[in-house]
Formats: C-alpha cells, structure tokens, sequence
C-alpha cells in the first residue's frame, strides 16, 4: 500500500470525509479489512465495471496492472489506484461514472487538490465551496 494511505489511516482511521456532518466520501480500509465487507464491495463493482465497460475500467486488482478501490464519493464517483509498479508512485484514477480521470498524484495529494477545488475535470470550479467538509472516522458514524 502506499505510504501516504498508511500514514492517513493511522492518523485519521478509517471513514469518510463529511459533507455538512454527512459522511460522503468514503476511504476504505485496504488493511485491517483483510479484504471484506464494505471495500469487497467496491471490488465488485469495479470488476462488474470492468466486464461492461472496459474502455473506462481495462483491469482490476489483482490483475496487475489494475484498479484498486481506496475511496468513494455516494454520488458516484469511486476513486481507484492504478496498481502498477512502485506503491508510492501508483496514479489515482477517478471514476465518476461515465468517464475515468487519471491523476499523477498520492491519495493525499488528490484529496488535497479536490478538496480545495482544484480537479476542474471532475467537478465544476465552485461545487465544494459552500460545503462544509469535515472527517469522521467510521467507528464515530
């Protein structure tokens, strides 16, 4: 696993970023999961994807190179490392849907950017401005 995710979920643990006290983007446990529940069904979507619409989803984990899941927004869009290689230099693939966006950047880069309302690709300029975003770990929720 990258690095940065590590050090996110041992500082933050597992959980979602809130929008107005809502959780809404979710980080999923890749590690103390041990590869059930809630992160085995973004898995399964991935491949459900990856059968219907293999030019958006080409391959998942563990077919290498593939997509992991680590994270999801609830309107639809998942968040995905392209596996391949270096940890700490897998890209983060946002797929929101009906598109897939390639970002050369760790987990915490992409959420910093996002967040700050620079991923005009995914999100027009302003939709998180009058949000406010906070973290809630998932044993809070």
């Amino acid at each position: 696993m990258p690095r940065d995710y590590i050090d996110f979920l041992n500082q933050y643990s597992v959980g979602a970023f809130t929008e107005d006290g809502y959780p809404s983007w979710d980080i999923l446990d890749l590690i103390s999961d041990g590869g059930t529940s809630f992160s085995m069904e973004y898995i399964a979507l991935a491949w459900e994807k990856c059968a219907e619409e293999p030019e958006i989803n080409p391959a998942v984990y563990p077919t290498l190179p593939g997509l992991l899941p680590w994270g999801a927004y609830n309107q639809g869009c998942t968040f995905y490392w392209w596996v391949a290689g270096d940890p700490d230099t897998w890209e983060v693939v946002a797929d929101r849907g009906d598109q897939a966006f390639h970002f050369q950047l760790t987990m915490t880069e992409f959420l910093l950017k996002l967040f700050s309302d620079q991923l005009h690709e995914l999100y027009p300029q302003g939709f998180l401005s009058d949000l406010d975003i906070g973290y809630m770990p998932r044993d809070e929720g």
